[in-house]
């Protein structure tokens, strides 16, 4: 790891790691001050008619603050570890550094900023109450501290500095195959998202599924959003793992394993075939089907060799596959002769 690039991370640990976890600790010290004040059970969540959530004293931080922890932490250590997951059988240098890390670290800081602030706030309307009912309004500090996340993530990129990137490996012609004119050619292939992105997906999914069971099971108002957040998270895991490539006369198709998303483009609409190296966390901010800063998009699930196709209207489509090269070659024969025809 070059200077630059430890300096960065450094500057990340500090702005999206260390501050808003030290932020989030001195909003628990602060409430565990205020204990012998606070009523038993305490206000942790309002609606429109006031308070309409109640929690055991003793769970109010690790309920309110909890969240905070977990977020920053997951995502920190998901822009630390991006840039060294598995790669395709192609392996290419890698960015040791992002724009998308040092906007994680950014958002962290104020997330960390905002969830203290409002579990203060929560907590000080509180003090000196026998009965959390009467607890006021929580609306104003609810504005504040989402100015305080706009405010703290804005000084949170200034803070880090711009690490210099490596720059995206340059586009490689496809190649072509020797083919006489009654013979045909397809490519099949599957793009895969890397092992340890779908084990941290299936534990997340695993452990909504358990909160879904536990608050069902307790008959707690509003479960049934767990429940929904659960099942569209398995379905959308499900569209976004595993995606079937097929290259043949009909161009270049790439359909997920539950039939969508489903992408086709003809032969006649392509205008050029190349391969590229490509890191997702870098470029496309992550996995599955995105939509890039640069306008292109596609199925990128791991870093690595990408087959791209640009169109004839300027889209530029890719998908990240091993033997890339291989379907590239297929596609570009193909592509040839419909041209010549």
């Amino acid at each position: 790891m070059n200077h630059d690039a430890r300096r960065s991370r450094t500057a990340f640990m500090w702005a999206g790691l260390i501050a808003p976890l030290g932020l989030l600790v001195a909003a628990a010290v602060m409430i565990i001050a205020w204990m012998p004040e606070l009523p038993d059970p305490m206000a942790i969540h309002w609606g429109e008619d006031g308070v309409n959530g109640y929690a055991a004293k003793w769970a109010y931080i690790p309920l309110v603050l909890g969240i905070g922890v977990a977020a920053v932490v997951l995502t920190a250590v998901l822009a630390m570890v991006a840039h060294r997951l598995p790669q395709s059988s192609a392996k290419p240098a890698i960015g040791q550094w992002s724009s998308t890390a040092r906007f994680i670290g950014a958002l962290n800081l104020g997330l960390g900023a905002m969830i203290a602030f409002l579990a203060g706030s929560g907590a000080w309307m509180q003090r000196g109450l026998s009965d959390a009912v009467d607890t006021p309004d929580i609306g104003i500090p609810t504005l504040i501290g989402f100015a305080l996340l706009a405010a703290l993530a804005v000084l949170g990129w200034f803070l880090q500095p711009r690490s210099p990137e490596l720059e995206s490996g340059r586009p490689a012609p496809a190649g072509s195959i020797p083919l006489a004119a009654t013979e045909r050619a397809a490519w099949f292939g599957t793009a895969t998202m890397a092992r340890g992105g779908v084990i941290v997906l299936l534990a997340l999914l695993s452990m909504l599924a358990v909160m879904s069971v536990f608050f069902l099971a307790l008959g707690e108002d509003g479960s049934w959003v767990l429940v929904i957040v659960t099942i569209v998270m398995a379905l959308t895991i499900g569209t976004m793992v595993v995606f079937r490539v097929r290259v043949n006369a009909d161009g270049l198709r790439v359909r997920s394993l539950l039939g969508w998303p489903d992408n086709h483009i003809p032969l006649d609409r392509i205008e050029k075939v190349e391969t590229v190296q490509l890191d997702p966390f870098r470029e496309f901010g992550g996995w599955g089907w995105r939509l890039g800063l640069d306008g292109r998009r596609g199925v990128v699930l791991r870093t690595g060799e990408a087959l791209q196709v640009t169109q004839s209207n300027g889209r530029v489509f890719v998908v990240t596959l091993d033997g890339a090269s291989a379907a590239a070659a297929t596609l570009e024969t193909l592509r040839a002769r419909t041209t010549r025809d």
